[in-house]
């Protein structure tokens, strides 16, 4: 058995078994290299060029802002202004979960902070309005697949670094492809919503307004006005990117101060005491992912080396050289592997494999990371792993079967759209 295949088999038995992403890509690696007599310092330099790059600094920063609006009152403002909207029409509040999923995604970019902070917001008035308890878990857990789509986003910044590519480009490519995403869920909520006869609530009813209290034109406004603050946040972040104002990592310091401001001295819900604890919980957050960039830059050192990319590509060829049947392919296989990885391993993995089909057979790198953002982040609602699957359990208190059976439509329904955005491509490029 040659070192190539011992390297793959390591890794997939070591995933079999549990041994956590980071540490399966770093030790077999070493093995392979061990194994094929290369000077083992190469794995301390590789491990550290995975991480050398100037567009990561971007993560640490926006981890800490999305944990600081996560704490700060931001969404609860959010949920006012789009119930006051949308709330009391028949599946209001699911339309509610999904606005202020794709608005609070703008802030943070992140799927874990929308499935929980949305989740413990828009549940109860779910459980008042008579919603099925598994199916506004499916609607938190399917709205929070937005969070690594809508720009800023941590994918899209794995993608460029290793890609070489525009985070910019990325980013406007995914403000299309979220808001589609967005309108086929609420779409899909309308029919489920309707045939089951789900109203929604009034439009006080998240307002803490008294009974018999009447809705005023001044409470509206002062709803409206107390949400600005909130809504400021997208538009001061991604305006200064495409503006050219500042560089992605830039406005990555400018959300975590922003952010910061608004909790501490605006909304007030941001105390002191809790800055160590969002600080600790960001520096966990911020050393997980770049273990495993580390430990994946050692990897893609090690599939290269093995020239893996052009078996690979030689294999593919050898089945089909239609650009459209690559295409569905490697589409595919991001699909199963966010069955059972996260996002981030999925990325770091596929692209150096990937890549050099996309430029094989004429794949726009831009377009592929787009439609490979897309992909993997459904993986966060797939089961049997989906991580978001697991939080939204945890939130509502709620079975994953049941979960499972009410967000199968909702997963069809975003591969479906996955697929539009791969074989349709001005849905998403006509704005780079």
């Amino acid at each position: 058995m040659n070192s190539v295949a011992l390297f793959f088999i390591l890794a997939v038995v070591l995933l079999v078994i549990g041994v956590p992403v980071a540490t399966t890509l770093g030790l077999s690696s070493v093995i392979f290299i061990i194994l094929e007599g290369i000077p083992t310092s190469t794995v301390i330099q590789r491990m550290f060029a995975g991480v050398d790059v100037v567009a990561l600094m971007c993560i640490p920063f926006f981890i800490l802002a999305g944990d600081l609006m996560a704490k700060g009152g931001i969404a609860k403002r959010l949920v006012r202004v789009a119930n006051l909207v949308v709330g009391n029409i028949t599946g209001g509040l699911a339309y509610v979960t999904i606005i202020v999923c794709a608005l609070f995604a703008a802030m943070t970019g992140s799927a874990m902070a929308c499935c929980v902070t949305v989740g413990a917001i828009m549940i109860p008035f779910m459980d008042e309005a008579g919603y099925d308890r598994s199916f506004s878990a499916a609607i938190v857990a399917a709205g929070s697949v937005l969070g690594p789509i809508i720009p800023p986003s941590t994918a899209m910044i794995i993608y460029a670094a290793n890609t070489n590519t525009s985070i910019s480009s990325l980013y406007l490519m995914g403000i299309p492809a979220g808001l589609i995403l967005a309108l086929g869920l609420c779409v899909l909520s309308f029919f489920y919503c309707k045939k089951r006869g789900y109203k929604g609530l009034s439009k006080t009813a998240c307002l803490n307004m008294g009974e018999g209290e009447k809705l005023t034109g001044s409470k509206v406004f002062k709803t409206v006005v107390g949400a600005i603050p909130a809504l400021g946040s997208p538009v001061i972040i991604l305006g200064a990117i495409f503006s050219g104002f500042c560089t992605p990592t830039e406005a990555s310091v400018i959300a975590v101060i922003y952010s910061f401001i608004i909790g501490i001295f605006v909304y007030r819900e941001l105390k002191i005491r809790d800055i160590g604890k969002v600080l600790l919980g960001s520096a966990k957050s911020t050393a997980k992912v770049m273990y495993i960039v580390a430990a994946a830059g050692l990897f893609a050192w090690v599939i290269s080396y093995a020239r893996v990319p052009q078996i690979i590509l030689d294999v593919l060829m050898s089945i089909s050289d239609s650009r459209a049947v690559l295409y569905f392919i490697m589409i595919a296989v991001l699909l199963v592997m966010g069955c059972l990885m996260d996002a981030t391993p999925i990325m770091l993995i596929t692209i150096p494999i990937f890549l050099p089909i996309c430029n094989a057979v004429g794949i726009n790198a831009l377009h592929f990371g787009i439609c490979m953002c897309v992909a993997v982040c459904i993986g966060f609602v797939t089961p049997p792993f989906g991580t978001c699957l697991f939080t939204a359990m945890d939130v509502a208190k709620v079975s994953m079967t049941n979960l499972v059976k009410k967000i199968f439509p909702f997963v069809l329904l975003m591969i479906a759209i996955l697929f539009l955005l791969v074989y349709v491509e001005p849905l998403t490029m006509f704005v780079v």
